[in-house]
């Protein structure tokens, strides 16, 4: 498997993202990404760097195939997590900022 088919891969069957969302977080257009995907243009190291940092993914696995797919210390429910966070509006965000500070409150 090729870089640009890893990406794919890594969007499609792992995070289960469309094309514009995953553009979306790495500040690149959905047509960009789809060339990139396809191998039309090449994957560049800003982009590179982009997806291994937002996802967490080690970037040995893009480049050579290396396992594993997700930097070791990375835990799966933490890009879950911030997905439905990104899904919120302002004011749920505050109110679901306000929870998190009462739960570790009592966490203590």
């Amino acid at each position: 498997m090729e870089p640009y088919e890893r990406i794919r891969h890594l969007r499609k069957q792992i995070l289960h993202m469309t094309l514009e969302e995953f553009s979306t977080k790495i500040n690149m257009s959905r047509s960009n990404l789809g060339n990139i995907e396809t191998g039309r243009i090449s994957l560049t190291e800003r982009v590179l760097s982009d997806i291994c940092r937002i996802f967490h993914v080690n970037p040995g696995w893009i480049t050579k195939g290396t396992e594993p797919v997700f930097e070791e210390e990375t835990d799966p429910l933490d890009f879950e997590i911030e997905k439905l966070y990104s899904a919120l509006t302002s004011e749920n965000k505050k109110y679901l900022y306000g929870y998190m500070q009462r739960l570790l409150e009592e966490q203590e």
